[in-house]
């Protein structure tokens, strides 16, 4: 998303846990000078020191900030109860309270202005409930859920939220979390790049959501179709066959 907001000539704000990383995005993305101004925030949004950091320039005034993208993300594998308390609450800092704080401080902002936008980058997972990934898909099932109700909110105004539900995407999400997704089918994945796109589109169009790849489309369709129960079923089965 950093590189295509840049490429466009958008003002960025990157925020990460390493400011090292950042760095070099953000030498990259100046372009000698020649780029958009880049500022780095280097935090950790499962620390309440720094989401307080990033809220504070969420709400700056100088440099206000037009587009809010969360799109922090992890989540953990493995049965819910061999899970440690500080990953449970690392899952719920990271995905659900760092959006919930820093959309709430910006539409703050956003709505005295009467502009903005926000991105709420949800999952697939949000649609039904994911053995061995319970905490991660119960988090995104509150974004979505989120995302939807302040759309309808800010409906009509000069502001808007657009909530991205992306499938299997191919970054260091899976490795972080120790997911072992070898025996899944190798169809189905999309690059950050094709999620970026769709995603920045679907905000720039002001849609209320945006479920990116037509595969995933398709599946979320047929979520509506199929009864919760077999659907809960089907998961089940799904998470004894592909998690050892």
């Amino acid at each position: 998303m950093a590189h295509q907001l840049a490429a466009a000539g958008v003002d960025l704000v990157l925020v990460a846990r390493s400011g090292e990383r950042l760095e070099q995005l953000a030498q990259e993305l100046r372009a000698d000078g020649a780029g958009p101004s880049v500022e780095v925030l280097a935090a950790d949004l499962a620390d309440p020191a720094g989401l307080a950091a990033v809220e504070k320039r969420v709400v700056a005034e100088e440099s206000a900030i037009d587009l809010l993208v969360n799109n922090a993300g992890l989540g953990y594998e493995g049965h819910f109860h061999t899970q440690g308390a500080s990953e449970v609450s690392e899952t719920v800092g990271v995905n659900l309270l760092a959006p919930l704080q820093l959309t709430h401080a910006a539409l703050k902002s956003m709505t005295a202005r009467d502009k903005g936008q926000v991105i709420l980058v949800s999952s697939m997972a949000s649609l039904q409930g994911l053995p061995m990934s319970a905490v991660y898909a119960a988090a995104k099932a509150f974004v979505t859920s989120l995302g939807e109700s302040l759309h309808q909110e800010h409906k009509g105004t000069g502001v808007t939220v657009t909530t991205v539900l992306p499938g299997l995407t191919r970054t260091e999400f899976h490795e972080r979390g120790r997911w072992d997704l070898s025996n899944w089918p190798k169809m189905g994945w999309q690059s950050a790049d094709a999620v970026a796109a769709e995603a920045l589109r679907a905000a720039a169009k002001r849609r209320p959501e945006a479920v990116t790849g037509r595969h995933n489309q398709l599946l979320a369709v047929l979520s509506t179709k199929v009864p919760r129960g077999i659907r809960r079923s089907i998961m089940g089965w799904s998470a004894r066959r592909n998690w050892r």
